[in-house]
C-alpha cells in the first residue's frame, strides 16, 4: 500500500471557509511517497477473512442494558459500515488486521511472518452525516445530531487468540473530542481527487486526529477472553460507559495491550503471546474507492508502527486517514456504538396537537416552503439551525388559529449542507431536517 503522491494539500479550520496552505506538516508530505515494507503484504489469515462477509451477515449483536432511570428520548446503534452499505446500496469487503503496540514481534500474514504494522486504529464519528441521519438516526426518532449525545457503549468486531501462557490481554477504547484549533477541529483536504470518489463533487476531506493523548475524555479497558465471543465466532469486546456526553463529532481509538512480557523479534502473535485483530471494511468492495460526501467526516484512520517511532516521518504523531490512500483498506472500522439523548429538540406531535411537514422542494437551492398544521389555537415561532447549532433563521409567527399554514424560506444565501427547521408551539418544539445544495 502506498500513500498517494499529492501535488497540493491544504488545511482549513472546521466551519471556517478560509483555506490556508499548510506551512509545516504538508510541506514535508506533498510530493512524497510514504512506503512501509509490510503494506504490500496480504492482510493476516487470508482464509479467515474470506469468510468475513458471511460471518458478518450472520452476526448476533448483544443486547445491552441501558440505564432505565434516565429518560431516554432517543436511542440508536451506529455502525458506519452498515449505514454506508444501506445508504449507497453497496457491498463492503471485510479485512482483518493485527493491532499491536510495537513492531518487535512476529505476525502470521497468511503463512508469511513479518511485523504487525498497525499500532492503533481510530474511527471518527460525524453525527450530522447524511449517511447516518438517513438510516437509524433521524429526527423522526427524536435525535438531534447538532446536540450533544450520551455514548452508552462501544464494541468492535474482532478476533482474539490467547497465548499459551494463559495471560489475559486487554483492548483499550479511548474517546476523543475536539481541541480548539488542533484535534478534531482542523480540516485537511486533498485536491484533484474528486473523480476517484463516486459521490463527491469536490475534494476529499478529513479531520486531523493526533496520537499524542490530546482530547481524550474517557478510557475503557476491556479484558479479552477466548470464550467471550458471538455465536459466529467473532470477538465482540464491549465497553459500557455508564453514560458519557459527546459532541456531534468525536473519535474512538482502539489499542491492544498484551498482559504479559514477550521477547522482541522472537515471540509470535497467537502463540506464546496473545493475538488481537480488528475487522475493517472497504465500503464499496475490494480495491474500490469509497463514496464520499463533502463535509462528511466519518472515517477510520490508523497509526503505523513505522510512523509512530520515526520523528522524521511526515505522519509522526498523527493518525493516518484512509483518504490518504488510493483504494484504502481502512475505510471504516466494524464498530458499534450505542447513543442516546435526553435533550431531543423534537416532541411527540400528538401531544402538541400540531404537525410539521417536510419542506418542498428538498433539497433546495432557493425558495423552499415549510408547512405546518394546528388543531388548536397556539403561539408559533419558526427557526432554523445549521449542524453546529448556529441559528440562521428566526421569525415570530404569532398567535395562530387552527388550520394549515405555510412559511417560505429563502435558502439561496445559505451554505450547502444539512439544516434543521423547527416550529415552537406554545414553547414546545417540533423539528425536521432539510438539505441545501448549490
Amino acid at each position: 500500500m502506498v500513500l498517494l503522491n499529492l501535488s497540493i494539500i491544504f488545511e482549513t479550520i472546521l466551519n471556517n471557509k478560509t483555506h490556508n496552505p499548510m506551512k509545516k506538516f504538508y510541506s514535508i508530505l506533498a510530493g512524497t511517497l510514504f512506503v512501509a515494507s509490510a503494506f504490500g503484504q496480504a492482510p493476516l489469515n487470508t482464509s479467515e477473512f474470506k469468510e468475513a462477509t458471511k460471518k458478518r451477515a450472520d452476526r448476533q449483536t448483544r443486547t445491552l442494558n441501558t440505564n432505565s432511570s434516565r429518560s431516554i428520548i432517543s436511542n440508536a446503534t451506529v455502525n458506519f459500515v452498515d449505514m454506508s452499505s444501506s445508504y449507497y446500496s453497496s457491498t463492503p469487503d471485510y479485512d482483518l488486521y493485527y493491532v499491536f503496540p510495537d513492531s518487535t514481534v512476529n505476525a502470521d500474514f497468511g503463512g508469511t511472518y513479518d511485523y504487525p504494522f498497525c499500532s492503533s486504529l481510530a474511527m471518527t464519528f460525524d453525527l450530522s452525516s447524511e449517511v447516518i441521519n438517513s438510516s437509524i438516526l433521524s429526527l423522526k426518532d427524536g435525535f438531534d445530531p447538532a446536540a450533544t449525545s450520551t455514548l452508552d457503549s462501544i464494541a468492535v468486531y474482532s478476533n482474539y487468540t490467547q497465548g499459551r501462557d494463559g495471560i489475559v490481554d486487554t483492548v483499550i477504547y479511548r474517546v476523543i473530542t475536539g481541541t480548539s484549533g488542533v484535534n478534531l477541529s482542523r480540516v485537511f483536504y486533498f485536491t484533484g481527487m474528486a473523480t476517484s470518489y463516486p459521490s463527491s463533487n469536490d475534494t476529499t476531506r478529513f479531520i486531523q486526529l493526533l496520537n499524542d493523548g490530546s482530547g481524550v475524555i474517557a478510557e475503557y479497558k476491556v479484558p479479552l477472553l477466548p470464550g467471550d465471543t458471538l455465536s459466529n465466532g467473532l470477538q465482540y469486546p464491549i465497553a459500557v460507559t455508564g453514560g458519557l456526553t459527546v459532541p456531534s463529532i468525536f473519535a474512538i481509538t482502539i489499542d491492544y495491550k498484551p498482559g504479559g512480557t514477550y521477547t522482541p523479534f522472537v515471540d509470535t502473535l497467537g502463540e506464546r503471546i496473545g493475538s488481537f485483530s480488528v475487522y475493517t471494511a472497504e465500503l464499496n468492495g475490494d480495491g474500490t474507492f469509497s463514496n464520499f460526501l463533502p463535509n462528511d467526516y466519518n472515517g477510520s484512520s490508523w497509526v503505523s508502527n513505522e510512523s509512530k517511532y520515526d520523528a522524521a516521518s511526515s505522519w509522526y504523531g498523527w493518525y493516518l486517514p484512509y483518504l490518504a490512500y488510493g483504494a484504502g483498506l481502512f475505510e471504516s472500522i466494524d464498530m458499534d456504538i450505542v447513543l442516546s439523548q435526553t435533550n431531543s429538540i423534537s416532541v411527540i406531535e400528538n401531544e402538541s396537537d400540531a404537525a410539521l411537514f417536510q419542506n418542498y422542494p428538498n433539497p433546495s437551492n432557493g425558495i423552499t416552503t415549510v408547512r405546518y398544521s394546528l388543531e388548536n389555537e397556539a403561539n408559533i415561532s419558526f427557526e432554523m439551525i445549521d449542524v453546529t447549532g448556529k441559528k440562521v433563521v428566526s421569525t415570530i409567527e404569532g398567535n395562530k388559529n387552527p388550520g394549515v399554514y405555510s412559511i417560505e424560506v429563502n435558502t439561496a444565501e445559505l451554505n450547502s449542507g444539512i439544516y434543521f427547521y423547527s416550529i415552537l408551539v406554545n414553547g414546545d418544539k417540533i423539528t425536521k431536517k432539510m438539505i441545501v445544495t448549490k
